[in-house]
């Protein structure tokens, strides 16, 4: 097949075109707010992408962490902030200890379940451990959130208990 010169001219002249028509784009600038914005999209998609890749969810907020963020509608008094603040320190290496059990006899109960050695006795000693791990937790939290109610009034209960939370703390995802 023979291609004529018009035909070869044609072609490079459209190419010359089309990427003088690219070259000359215009690109938007962003402003510093858009800029911002973009850059904190960018993290918070590596960061629930580590969180992926260690196999947890996004971090949950604790009892007392939710009542400290309603603390302006609570009226609460500054003793009564720093003795939350107090319970939540004070407790927060014992709530890290503790949510990791339930995960590692999870963990244990479902290599238990797969390996088809594991008799049925085994199985279900795992399965009483992570249930005793996560009632463990649960108790913890209890306490946690008794000594907070505690330090609140009567009236600050009350409003506590009609504060809807937002839609992605009040979800089970």
């Amino acid at each position: 097949m023979k291609i004529s010169k018009w035909s070869v001219i044609s072609i490079v002249l459209s190419l010359l075109f089309l990427s003088s028509n690219i070259a000359n784009a215009e690109y938007k600038t962003f402003t510093n707010k858009e800029q911002n914005t973009k850059q904190q999209k960018r993290e918070e998609k590596q960061e629930k992408k580590e969180m992926k890749q260690k196999g947890m969810k996004k971090k949950v907020k604790s009892y007392g962490e939710v009542v400290l963020e309603q603390a302006e509608i609570l009226g609460l008094t500054d003793e009564q902030l720093g003795k939350i603040m107090r319970i939540q320190m004070t407790n927060k290496k014992l709530r890290k200890g503790l949510l990791d059990q339930p995960h590692k006899s999870m963990e244990k109960a479902l290599k238990e379940l797969r390996n088809p050695a594991t008799n049925e006795a085994l199985i279900r000693k795992a399965g009483r451990a992570h249930t005793d791990d996560f009632d463990a937790l649960v108790d913890a939290e209890i306490k946690v959130r008794n000594r907070i109610d505690a330090a609140l009034t009567a009236n600050q209960k009350m409003k506590l208990k009609t504060i809807k939370l937002p839609k992605e703390e009040n979800s089970n995802e």
